[in-house]
């Protein structure tokens, strides 16, 4: 059966590297990244579009990323991207993802395929896969084959012209089969001006994944791209006597404060908000969530919402985590006027009576001029388990 109005807070996203980078997770911590494309469309929804996933160190087979044996995401929920992987093997992994509740999905597929298979190989394997998840009733978005620098795909190679190949093919099918649709994430990435179509300086760190700026680009574009698809949530209202109470309201908001501005001119700074935050009971998921707006300013690096357990082994939630290269440097934030709404993942809440703790961690160039930067709606609650029995 079709699946007609698709729910925005359940979008699921399935790929490779380009899908599994728009979450981060160790032991201790699970953020959305600020490099991630989705990350962003979350954000700049003003929390209308949801990716929920949840903290799991587990590695099921053919789930390890870049197929490194015993190396976990340290995430489950709907990510369902693997970094490394070819089209086959994303294919394969289609039985266990489709057990997961969602309506809608976003695919890539064939990137990492460009060198080693045809053409027609890798159309046919992104059709079957579109064609599976159509037949068990989802939404399907066809991601086409994302655009690289000429230091990943040489000038006029073959890789560039398969591409564009393929691409249309994932037009023409996508117009041949009902639920069915295609979001151009080049048409955000891809400079008009490159005779080499490559994406905008600054939008990638290595030709072929998003820094920060370019996920800022592609995800503002999915963000409006989907409100057209999916039904409008209702406004993200907060009356004050809606207070946590364990006997009859466990789901109500655990802080009192529910507005903060912040004025930070210093490299990096953490910004206690919220003030004391009621402890709803050891074993209980909680998530935060706050309006944002940000004003545009060269110096930002970084703008993270942070839900702290202080257990003795509690871990941390965090929405737009900076992203760093390898030898540490930070990756800037767009420069430009932005505002939404930054949710983290669910946190477990580990033995203890502590309160948890929440953050606004700002990061800046050393140098930079003050900013002002103004939080609403802070909203930190119980929510129900994301773990599917």
């Amino acid at each position: 059966m079709s699946v007609s109005l698709p729910r925005a807070s359940r979008v699921a996203i399935l790929g490779t590297s380009l899908v599994q980078q728009n979450h981060i997770g160790d032991a201790g911590m699970l953020a959305t990244s600020a490099r991630g494309w989705m990350s962003w469309a979350e954000v700049l929804s003003h929390g209308r579009l949801r990716c929920p996933v949840h903290h799991d160190p587990s590695v099921p087979p053919g789930w390890e990323p870049s197929n490194r044996p015993g190396i976990s995401r340290f995430f489950s929920g709907l990510n369902f991207g693997v970094s490394g992987q070819k089209a086959i093997e994303i294919e394969r992994r289609l039985s266990l993802l489709l057990r997961s509740d969602f309506d809608l999905i976003l695919v890539d597929a064939g990137t990492n395929d460009m060198m080693v298979e045809t053409r027609q190989t890798i159309a046919d394997t992104r059709a079957r896969i579109a064609s599976a998840l159509l037949a068990a009733g989802k939404t399907v978005i066809l991601l086409p084959i994302l655009a690289r620098g000429v230091g990943k795909w040489p000038a006029h190679g073959s890789e560039r012209a398969k591409a564009h190949w393929m691409n249309r093919q994932s037009a023409e099918f996508a117009a041949n089969h009902a639920n069915c649709h295609v979001f151009d994430w080049n048409a955000a990435w891809v400079d008009p001006d490159n005779e080499l179509g490559e994406p905008y300086s600054g939008y990638s760190d290595d030709g072929t994944h998003f820094s920060v700026r370019g996920a800022f680009a592609v995800g503002k574009l999915l963000a409006g791209y989907l409100e057209a698809m999916l039904p409008r949530a209702p406004d993200r209202l907060l009356p004050k006597d809606d207070r946590f109470d364990a006997v009859d309201n466990p789901t109500g908001n655990l802080v009192t404060e529910l507005s903060a501005k912040i004025l930070t001119d210093k490299g990096d700074q953490s910004h206690r908000l919220a003030g004391p935050i009621e402890h709803p009971g050891t074993g209980n998921w909680i998530e935060a969530i706050c309006d944002i707006e940000v004003p545009a300013h060269p110096g930002i690096l970084g703008v993270t919402l942070r839900l702290k357990d202080v257990a003795e082994d509690g871990q941390q939630a965090s929405a737009l985590k900076p992203f760093r290269a390898e030898d540490g440097t930070v990756f800037p934030f767009p420069d430009t006027h932005w505002k939404g709404a930054l949710r983290t993942p669910p946190l477990k809440l580990r033995p203890g009576n502590a309160p948890p703790e929440l953050y606004l961690d700002v990061l800046m160039q050393g140098g930079s001029k003050s900013i002002n930067i103004d939080i609403a709606r802070i909203d930190v609650r119980p929510v129900s388990s994301p773990v599917r029995a």
